[in-house]
């Protein structure tokens, strides 16, 4: 980023892209696991609302606004399939911006090697060689810490799990970040009723715990495909959602779109500007949502 000590950084947060499925698809030995239901849905409802015209609209306007980073918040994939990580690594360097992704639950299906999946997205995860997170990087006085929330999971269930180990390493991380404000990424919302409980965090009240303990000016999520904005349990720091980047819906805060936040130093700590950009086929674009708020040093 060059930027000036006074200009705003801007991020442009989306989510659950689902892109298209590569063609030719893989073999069928690749479902003869969970898989196989998640196709019957996919055939009967996802196909016909995940969009790839609605991602790449979202793909094009991001570009156009130019943000100093992009950070996606996983479901990059439907089946989690060597070959949909493969694709979705064509589709990242395909963005005009630096990026920054996490997995969600559709990238962590079912349990595959990390070096055929993941590894794919090394590069929009500050070079992560294995399955070890969270990732921060730094910009500015802006700490971006990457939590991976994706578990491989049971049939007809879609939760994720942060575990100790990756909860020790993000206290680590906060603590040694405390004069940044922290920006945190995760599929998963750290906070119950924005997801039905079997899509849940199942240990959001301890990632919760530590969010509040060491602070952070924010926490980004995807999962729900809801433009929703509340905050982190026992505190006021705000999570916000963001629409599924493809999916197309009746329901106004579920159209696809993407956020663009503006983080700018004051002196009392940072202004946080937060539009929602939704799209429609039928009318274009719209701002959904314009929220504007101070995070003092203190709490950030």
């Amino acid at each position: 980023m060059t930027l000036t000590d006074t200009a705003p950084v801007v991020l442009a947060h989306l989510s659950d892209v689902h892109l298209a499925l590569p063609s030719p698809l893989p073999s069928w030995r690749h479902f003869l696991n969970k898989r196989a239901l998640s196709v019957a849905s996919w055939k009967r409802h996802r196909v016909h609302h995940h969009l790839p015209a609605l991602a790449d609209a979202v793909r094009e306007d991001i570009a156009q606004d130019g943000p100093d980073l992009i950070l996606n918040t996983g479901d990059l994939t439907n089946f989690g399939l060597p070959a949909e990580f493969a694709n979705a690594k064509s589709w990242l360097a395909t963005l005009t911006r630096p990026c920054l992704v996490v997995p969600g639950n559709h990238d962590a299906m079912v349990r595959e090697s990390w070096a055929e999946t993941g590894a794919h997205w090394a590069h929009w995860m500050e070079g992560r060689r294995d399955t070890s997170f969270p990732y921060c990087r730094t910009e500015r006085g802006l700490a971006f810490i990457g939590v991976n929330s994706a578990i491989p999971t049971p049939p007809f269930m879609a939760c994720g799990r942060v575990g100790k180990a990756q909860r020790d390493c993000l206290e680590e991380i906060l603590d040694a970040t405390r004069d940044h404000a922290r920006v945190i990424m995760i599929h998963h919302p750290p906070r119950s009723g924005l997801v039905p409980w079997r899509k849940s965090l199942l240990d959001l009240k301890e990632v919760a715990a530590i969010i509040v303990r060491h602070g952070a000016a924010m926490v980004l999520h995807g999962h729900s495909h809801d433009a929703t904005l509340s905050t982190v349990p026992g505190s006021s720091i705000p999570l916000i959602g963001v629409p599924s980047a493809s999916l197309q819906s009746s329901r106004p805060w579920r159209q696809s779109g993407w956020n663009r936040i503006a983080i700018t130093r004051e002196n009392s700590g940072w202004e946080i500007d937060l539009k929602t950009r939704q799209f429609t086929q039928e009318q274009g674009w719209r701002c959904s949502r314009h929220r504007r708020w101070l995070v003092r040093d203190g709490q950030s």
